[in-house]
């Protein structure tokens, strides 16, 4: 996707560029060149001009996504403006197209070429590898790439996508009419044509990468160099006449039969994670369980010493074994070498013992366990065996055996992608076992005034612990269930309804004012459990069973999810259009409010305020921390307010600010006066007993209790 834009928008102030778009079309020729061009010229779509409006090229992209495969790669290069609009204040990016209109853009976000659109919505579901390159001028409030997370794709980590950005500031345009094209562009044409090849021939995009970078651009221009992966992109030095010589073909051919290693040790995989449980039980040392289950001969955890890595904990005999020495000392060279492709970690044997080095976290630089003799069926496994090894070690089976074994088996799921029916069936039984085991806490939502009448509370989130002395959620457990799809989260949505309706009504039953009308309370739910119908008549019949009013009920969208189709899904409409329906559909059937959850966070952004019909919007406690907070707390105040503006309803949505303690950096009162008059945390400086006490005395009052003072309560099932 080549797109070269010389305007600047509608009605805007930015000076046009003057090679942009003939750097697009001069990058498109590189690219699918006869001779040294990696595309052919039917893959090539380009915008240049007034046929780069945003529409076309927002469709066009995510055609190419929802169609790609993982042996793809995706191209995206862009020359023009970008524009920072002044309401966004640093959160949001957009690329100048012929109809940017930026007056529009404050109510009508979507309307413009987004980067997070080609982050979220393009590079997110994307299955092959992509490229990204920017040469643009940038106007706003912040005219660097530090203020916008460029490549927030699969993590920061994710090494199927690249970047590779320069970027003048206050809307100037490094362009040289001698070279007759953007300074950037020029270097990187002259890279692909020969200048960056490697000493195969071929122009990588890491080589494109170094050579951009050594050309001494203005560092001004905030070069940006983010490599992911090895992407090759033309091959200008390559001999065509080796190129063109046929291969011989091999003397002998042998043919095996493909298998999954997963469906050929599954017996011996279901007896380890039946074995771990009994031997935590059984053996006080981590290392002694770890061995015992694995039937090896030693087990020891491995750190970096002085004279190179030594074991800080190990079974008996481990350090006393010269064999066992000498092994891992002739492994000590590739512990200390990146870990690369090796993620399995290394393994050194003298013919009579075998040690394998498995790697505890993310590189070679952190811990490593040390299993002499493992079994071999483990280690024929690869990378997966080395992650089954890695989860068995941080989990703890003797506390909690159920959520261990579902971290094992979630570990193979991701390594293999899938999993035999059997283990499928026994993680999701496991799951609904640890769901069971939850109990739900309350935490109000605050009415906050300017004299104590004013103050109360206004409604309650339910909350899912281990405990209830808990203060963190158990969230690792509770994202595991995006590795199995739809199945797991759809079971832990509905389970985590059923108990917080179920404990709410009884924590009410319970409590002094069981008498009243129950307070308004709010559970979480991701965007795929909406669109799933068993869960919209699990929340109908719990509703209906429990007696409660259904306008009680608030369901908090997650910012987790992303609104679209899943692969294989149609549709039929533009995916907010299509999930706005849906919500409007359950309101009608079941009566029930949605809220936004943490705004400001992930998926949780403008464009779902405007969009989605929501009654509450819910600031995520980061913006509290931002330099531009209160701003940022007045926008999102606008945005509440402007359905009535607009004279669609009388009822402005509610808006809470999550996460607000003593540690806070913006007081209750900066909250309050920026137009919000609701928070949720412990604003009195410590967390609530599940031992209901009222404030101020009874003789001091005259409406029911509910304060800051008194914001929290704990139900007892």
């Amino acid at each position: 996707m080549i797109i070269g834009v010389n305007g600047a928008g509608v009605d805007s102030a930015l000076q046009p560029i003057q090679y942009a778009q003939q750097d697009a079309l001069a990058l498109a020729d590189v690219l699918c060149d006869s001779r040294s061009g990696n595309f052919s010229p039917s893959d090539i779509t380009i915008f240049v001009g007034p046929e780069a409006r945003a529409d076309r090229i927002k469709e066009r992209l995510r055609d190419i996504a929802l169609a790609s495969d993982e042996s793809d790669v995706l191209v995206v290069y862009f020359a023009g403006h970008t524009l920072e609009p002044s309401w966004s204040y640093g959160t949001d990016l957009y690329l100048v197209t012929p109809d940017f209109d930026e007056s529009i853009l404050s109510r009508r976000p979507d309307e413009g070429l987004r980067m997070s659109f080609l982050t979220q919505d393009v590079l997110h579901h994307f299955r092959g590898m992509s490229v990204v390159m920017l040469d643009c001028s940038w106007s706003g409030s912040s005219a660097t790439f530090q203020g916008a997370d460029l490549i927030r794709i699969g993590g920061r980590d994710d090494h199927r996508h690249a970047m590779l950005a320069a970027c003048a500031a206050r809307g100037y345009a490094r362009e040289d009419p001698e070279l007759q094209h953007g300074v950037f562009t020029h270097h990187v044409l002259e890279g692909l044509r020969g200048a960056a090849a490697d000493a195969r021939g071929a122009v990588t995009f890491d080589s494109l990468s170094a050579y951009v970078y050594d050309q001494g651009l203005d560092r001004r221009q905030s070069v940006l160099l983010r490599a992911r992966e090895t992407i090759e992109l033309t091959r200008p030095n390559a001999s065509s006449a080796q190129a063109d010589r046929p291969e011989s073909p091999p003397a002998q051919v042998t043919v095996d039969l493909l298998a999954n290693p997963l469906d050929r040790h599954l017996p011996d995989l279901t007896r380890l994670v039946s074995r771990l449980a009994r031997s935590a039980a059984g053996h006080a040392e981590r290392v002694e369980y770890v061995k015992a289950a694995l039937g090896a001969a030693a087990v020891a955890y491995l750190g970096r010493g002085t004279d190179g890595y030594v074991a800080i904990d190990a079974t008996t005999g481990f350090d006393h074994d010269p064999t066992l020495r000498n092994l891992l000392r002739a492994a000590d060279g590739d512990l200390r070498a990146p870990l690369g492709r090796r993620g399995f970690g290394y393994v050194a044997s003298d013919g009579l013992r075998r040690l394998w080095c498995a790697p505890l976290g993310q590189a070679a630089s952190g811990g490593w366990l040390a299993v002499v003799d493992p079994p071999e069926w483990l280690v024929e496994l690869g990378q997966a065996g080395a992650k089954v090894l890695e989860t068995i070690w941080d989990a703890d089976f003797a506390a909690s055996p159920a959520e261990s074994e579902v971290r094992v088996l979630s570990a193979l799921r991701t390594a293999f992608g899938r999993l035999p029916d059997e283990l499928f069936e026994r993680a999701l039984h496991l799951y609904r076992e640890v769901l069971d085991s939850f109990r739900m806490v309350f935490q109000p939502v605050v009415t906050i005034g300017e004299a104590w009448p004013q103050v109360g509370v206004h409604s309650y989130e339910a909350l899912a612990r281990r405990s209830l002395t808990d203060q963190s959620a158990p969230y690792a457990m509770l994202q595991l269930a995006h590795t199995w799809g739809d199945h797991f989260v759809v079971e832990r949505d509905r389970s985590i309804l059923s108990k917080a309706l179920m404990s709410y009504k009884l924590a009410h039953a319970d409590s002094p004012w069981s008498t009243d009308v129950p307070k308004p309370v709010s559970v979480n739910v991701s965007v795929r459990s909406l669109l799933d119908d068993s869960y919209v008549e699990n929340l109908r019949d719990l509703v209906t069973e429990l007696d409660l009013h259904p306008h009680a009920v608030t369901l908090e969208i997650s910012e987790q999810d992303a609104i679209e189709p899943w692969a294989g899904e149609q549709w039929g409409e533009a995916p907010h259009t299509y999930f706005n329906k849906r919500l409007a559909k359950i309101a009608r059937d079941v009566g029930v409010a949605f809220a936004l959850d943490d705004f400001g966070v992930a998926h949780a952004s403008l464009s779902r305020i405007a969009e989605l019909p929501l009654t509450h919007i819910k600031v995520d406690r980061t913006i509290l921390h931002h330099q531009l907070a209160i701003q940022e707390l007045e926008l999102v105040v606008a945005f509440a307010r402007d359905a009535v503006d607009r004279g669609e309803t009388h009822t402005p949505r509610a808006v809470v600010v999550e996460g607000v303690d003593d540690k806070s950096p913006v007081s209750l009162r900066q909250i309050y006066r920026s137009g919000i008059r609701h928070v949720q945390g412990y604003i009195t400086g410590e967390r609530g007993t599940p031992t209901c006490t009222t404030w101020p005395p009874r003789s001091a009052r005259t409406s029911r209790p509910g304060s800051a003072a008194t914001a929290r309560t704990a139900p007892p099932p």
